[in-house]
């Protein structure tokens, strides 16, 4: 791993070696060395040293490395050609660059020492100590590693979810990566193995939802006042054990809902009777109530964007549409793409079972009324209407009884519109078309 230096004791001013120890600074004696005056250095007899102005006291000549006393040494003065010949070493010598050359020589090393220290690339800084916060340097042979293996600025890949985040961050992202294992909240195990079962951190609340063993649970039966609360694990225990207090709590409470459910029927019966009874009173018309109940009572609508349409037109299929009640009667609305092969589109209407058919008055009669919209400017809407007759009841009685099966009949059109008109680009769209269906049911005659 690549050694980080906060705090680098060489810069590219530094002292050179000069023989064995420490000279002039290397701008110094360059601009010396190129300087056109022929001027005289001392040289340390001693250990070879240049001297340098810090090394003179008072006037006195003395050597910064020869200093302690006892040391016997004597300037001897050199001109420039022969310091310019004089062999130094790296300055960087002490980090380990074994390079020697002659004085001159020394500024171009320094541009290439591999020795020499660099600003990390990445700009990272000391993330602790008393330096915390500082430029980090790298020698110039380590950057590529530092920065593949070290750099807390460099990206890595989560070994979980495979996104890339700093170095530095990893730590804060495994605590909110959603692909980072973590052993179930309640301590559970797989069945039939040892240790805590281990989830990944976004499937842990689907686990305690609904598969935890060990989770707390409510009763299946606290809606109908079961207030006891379990280990899931328990539950099915629970359920053996009470199994009569169950029954008896879910019996009272249907019967209750039922009470309330009829009641609340029988007071809605009532009134529908009352509007079909004094339908003809201006009176009853005109107050509040019946403004109120009428329309809700009477009119139903379903608004059909069906999708897939020319797969349907080629398979000559059929298609249904969810239920929808028209005041309490249970409709369903039946398009057939091909009717009977006349490439035309045929729409009927069937009244289906319903919850409150015993309290509906039976035969219905009613009004239709189909819409195809137009999706260019949603007036020009193709419309096609009928109100059913007492001859209608009598051609198709099946179609307006109280149901004795699923459903009834179906009674409608069987040529709406033709598939080729259908296809037109104001009513056709995106592949599909929008069919608002309006029944309102109509007094008895």
């Amino acid at each position: 791993m690549a050694e980080l230096i906060p705090d680098y004791p060489v810069e590219r001013d530094a002292l050179l070696y000069v023989g064995s120890t420490k000279g002039w600074r290397v701008d110094l004696l360059v601009e010396k060395l190129s300087s056109k005056v022929e001027e005289k250095v001392l040289l340390c007899s001693n250990c070879g040293g240049l001297l340098r102005d810090a090394c003179i006291y008072e006037e006195e000549f003395r050597c910064g490395v020869c200093i302690p006393e006892g040391v016997a040494w004597q300037p001897v003065k050199m001109n420039r050609t022969i310091v310019d010949e004089k062999m130094i070493y790296c300055p960087l010598k002490w980090r380990g660059c074994g390079w020697s050359d002659r004085v001159s020589a020394a500024v171009h090393h320094l541009e290439e020492c591999v020795y020499y220290p660099e600003v990390c690339p990445l700009g990272c800084v000391s993330l602790e100590g008393e330096r915390k916060g500082e430029v980090i340097k790298i020698e110039r042979r380590n950057i590529l590693e530092h920065v593949r293996d070290s750099c807390h600025l460099r990206e890595v890949l989560c070994e979980y979810c495979e996104g890339k985040v700093k170095a530095s961050e990893m730590n804060p992202h495994l605590e909110d990566c959603d692909e980072f294992p973590l052993h179930c909240p309640n301590g559970c195990s797989k069945e039939g193995e040892e240790g805590l079962r281990e989830l990944k951190r976004k499937d842990i609340p689907v686990h305690l939802d609904n598969h935890c063993p060990l989770q707390k649970v409510q009763c299946a039966y606290w809606e109908h006042g079961c207030r006891e609360e379990m280990e899931r694990r328990q539950t099915d225990t629970h359920e053996r054990e009470f199994f009569h207090i169950h029954f008896k709590l879910s019996m009272t409470d249907i019967k209750q809902k039922q009470t309330d459910s009829t009641e609340q029927l029988n007071a809605y019966a009532n009134r529908i009777a009352i509007l079909e009874k004094q339908n003809s009173d201006k009176d009853l018309q005109n107050s509040s109530l019946t403004k109120a109940l009428l329309p809700h009572l009477r009119t139903g609508k379903l608004e059909w964007n069906v999708k897939e349409v020319k797969q349907k037109i080629e398979n000559k299929d059929i298609t249904y549409s969810d239920p929808f009640y028209v005041g309490l009667y249970k409709c369903q609305c039946i398009i057939y793409w091909d009717f009977e092969s006349t490439d035309n589109v045929g729409v009927f209407i069937r009244i289906m079972r319903g919850d409150f058919d015993e309290k509906l008055h039976w035969p219905i009669r009613y009004r239709r009324t189909l819409v195809l919209i137009n999706r260019v400017n949603n007036k020009d809407n193709f419309v096609n209407s009928r109100e059913l007759t007492n001859e209608d009841l009598e051609k198709y009685p099946n179609s307006f009884k109280r149901p004795t099966e699923h459903e009834n009949n179906g009674l409608g059109t069987r040529s709406l519109i033709s598939n080729t008109k259908l296809l037109e680009e104001k009513y056709y769209e995106q592949d599909s078309v929008a069919l608002h269906i309006s029944v309102e049911v109509l007094p008895s005659l």
